[in-house]
């Protein structure tokens, strides 16, 4: 299966989790804000970030929110300012 554009968002509630979250955040994508992600992931990376942002975050506490974003919805993506696109540097693959 093709990988897919993916966003990760969170927000975790104390310092040292929120460091091992955004740790994890660091080795499957690129960084668009500072809790925001774009990941470029095929399935099985897709379970297994789910399973290792479970295994790391409270449920109690923390959130987060991994989504797939659809070739129509980049498509009709609408960025502003000079902070870096990150579709330009589409495609990259985490390996």
């Amino acid at each position: 299966m093709k990988p897919r554009l993916w966003t990760l968002s969170y927000d975790i509630s104390t310092p040292r989790r929120l460091r091992r979250v955004a740790k994890l955040a660091e080795l499957h994508g690129e960084r668009v804000q500072k809790s925001l992600f774009l990941c470029m992931l095929a399935h099985d990376a897709v379970t297994a970030l789910h399973q290792r942002l479970d295994d790391t975050m409270d449920p109690d506490d923390d959130r987060a929110l991994l989504r797939p974003i659809c070739r129509a919805c980049r498509n009709a993506t609408r960025t502003q300012g000079e902070g870096g696109h990150p579709e330009r540097q589409e495609p990259f693959w985490i390996i």
